[in-house]
């Protein structure tokens, strides 16, 4: 998997490092080929996931939730994931 992570995030707290060690398992765990994208926007993270086929796209999504329910996080999902072919946006507060 490949893991891009755009502009300067910093020193990330051991809660943020820890969400994104998790974050990439889940996908890996699904999509061994798949990408994910990274950017620190202010107080967000923007993610980008690139499935190598948009079959896994389903099954990425599911694991995403999966987490984000488990550990009460809210996140904002992008509407166009089967428009542009399994890609799968979304953001997360940190405040």
């Amino acid at each position: 998997m490949q893991v891009q992570i755009l502009g300067d995030i910093g020193v990330l707290p051991d809660n943020e490092e820890n969400y994104l060690y998790l974050l990439h398992a889940a996908i890996e765990s699904v999509d061994e080929l798949s990408s994910l994208e990274i950017t620190k926007i202010s107080s967000k993270y923007h993610f980008r996931v690139a499935p190598s086929t948009p079959q896994y796209a389903n099954s990425i999504l599911e694991e995403i939730l999966k987490i984000n329910n488990l550990l009460h996080i809210h996140l904002d999902l992008s509407k166009s994931i089967k428009s542009s072919g399994g890609t799968i946006s979304f953001e997360i507060n940190v405040e």
